[in-house]
């Protein structure tokens, strides 16, 4: 099969065809598509199979949660007082200012849940 030096003699080629010629080809462009939009479609669903059957045994996929450091209630207690920063807080237990608030929402969340 010769492959063509740039897109201007593609086009040519193309123009020169008979309208069943350009006919034949568009048939086999969307075969080729559906083909493909097909097995696009068999691998999803393959995939979400197996997510599921993962989640019901237990299998956690992603990063971990981070612990939650032992002098959190202290540390939490003196931010939500304003004695300290958040940066502060941060940095006495050892976290991201992100993970930081991550946590907080985290602990609101299972506090509230726990109250349900």
């Amino acid at each position: 099969m010769r492959i063509f030096a740039d897109e201007g003699e593609l086009i040519e080629k193309y123009r020169r065809l008979s309208d069943e010629g350009r006919a034949r080809i568009s048939s086999q462009i969307e075969c080729e598509l559906r083909i493909d939009a097909e097995v696009a479609a068999k691998r999803q669903e393959s995939q979400r199979k197996g997510i599921e059957a993962a989640k019901k045994a237990g299998i956690h996929y992603g990063r971990p949660q981070t612990t939650i450091p032992a002098n959190w209630d202290v540390v939490y207690a003196q931010w939500k007082a304003q004695d300290i920063t958040a940066d502060e807080a941060a940095v006495k237990l050892g976290i991201s200012k992100a993970t930081l608030y991550r946590m907080e929402k985290r602990r609101i969340k299972e506090s509230q849940t726990a109250s349900d």
